[in-house]
């Protein structure tokens, strides 16, 4: 599942900018695809009882020098799920590196199965 995600993040990557957690340069996808894969359980909930199908819902994040989200925009129409995930995406962590990051991040919506 984490290698098809990232498959599909570097296929976004164009839009807003490329992803790395060394000093002095921005965020590699990698380091995003990360920390984004600790929080899916607050990513999924986005996404609960919206139907069988999964959605993926491209976000812009904008990572300051110190980690944080700065700011979220979703690269289409805001729907209920894309609300959500910006809260989700202003909570996130990531490694300092100095600088600023913008990053489209496809962030992918399961739906969940029943037992």
């Amino acid at each position: 599942m984490k290698r098809s995600l990232l498959s599909v993040a570097l296929a976004f990557a164009g839009l807003c900018g490329v992803a790395a957690a060394e000093e002095g340069r921005p965020l590699k996808l990698e380091a995003v695809d990360q920390v984004i894969e600790q929080s899916d359980r607050a990513v999924q909930s986005c996404g609960r009882g919206k139907g069988q199908d999964t959605l993926a819902v491209v976000m812009c994040l904008h990572i300051d020098a110190d980690g944080r989200v700065s700011a979220v925009e979703s690269t289409t129409k805001p729907t209920a799920e894309s609300q959500c995930l910006t809260r989700v995406a202003k909570r996130l962590k990531f490694p300092a590196t100095g600088m600023t990051s913008h990053v489209d991040y496809p962030f992918m919506l399961m739906p969940q199965l029943r037992r």
